[in-house]
């Protein structure tokens, strides 16, 4: 089955916000470990100080790159009435279009933590680093690792495809980049969710004001 863009993948019974109400703000998802000789100031401080709806723009309705639209679709088309779609509902050769993008989790004991069950090659090229197998818990994350939670978490707990989008720092030469996202819940019997699948992209638009 093919996915398609015209797919609603939002429950009709769910309303949708840029905040979610009662879970850490993702408005912090930018920090990581600094680059030497970067300050570590993203190109949009200006709008997090002083913009209150900022989280809007990480938490989206709906979103913004073609490739992370398809996919949530795609996890639409799986999902059979209430019952959310399983880990097996998604055979590689459905996910072939996204290799490299592909981020699945596995959940944790009250979805406290999350560990890396299967990572896109362009998601650790592009962090530098394989963090396959282990728990967020386990990461660098820092000041950032309770916001990592919370994106993962927020799926399994309004049983829906999450989008976000902002930016990062590449730890490769500390420039600012773009990110598009989407998170599902997939569950095994079809309620309890225990595992997250989604699509990372970096770089799929430019920071405004940024210049490479």
């Amino acid at each position: 089955m093919s996915p398609s863009k015209s797919s609603p993948v939002v429950d009709a019974d769910v309303t949708t916000s840029g905040r979610l109400v009662g879970l850490p703000s993702l408005s912090t998802a930018w920090t990581v470990t600094v680059v030497p000789g970067n300050d570590g100031v993203p190109p949009d401080i200006e709008r997090r100080r002083y913009d209150a709806t900022y989280d809007s723009l990480e938490v989206q309705e709906r979103p913004r790159h073609d490739g992370v639209a398809d996919f949530a679709a795609l996890w639409g088309s799986r999902r059979q009435g209430a019952c959310l779609p399983s880990r097996g509902d998604f055979p590689v050769e459905d996910l072939k279009r996204w290799f490299g993008h592909v981020l699945i989790m596995d959940v944790g004991p009250d979805a406290e933590d999350f560990r890396y069950r299967m990572i896109g090659t362009d998601i650790t090229a592009f962090r530098d680093r394989d963090y396959t197998g282990k728990w967020i818990s386990e990461c660098s994350f820092g000041e950032s690792r309770e916001s990592m939670v919370a994106t993962f978490r927020n799926p399994v707990l309004q049983r829906r495809p999450v989008f976000r989008c902002g930016w990062v720092q590449w730890p490769v030469d500390g420039s600012w980049r773009s990110f598009d996202s989407v998170h599902c819940p997939l569950a095994t019997d079809g309620r309890t969710v225990d595992m997250t699948i989604g699509v990372l992209y970096f770089d799929a638009f430019p920071p405004p004001g940024l210049e490479e």
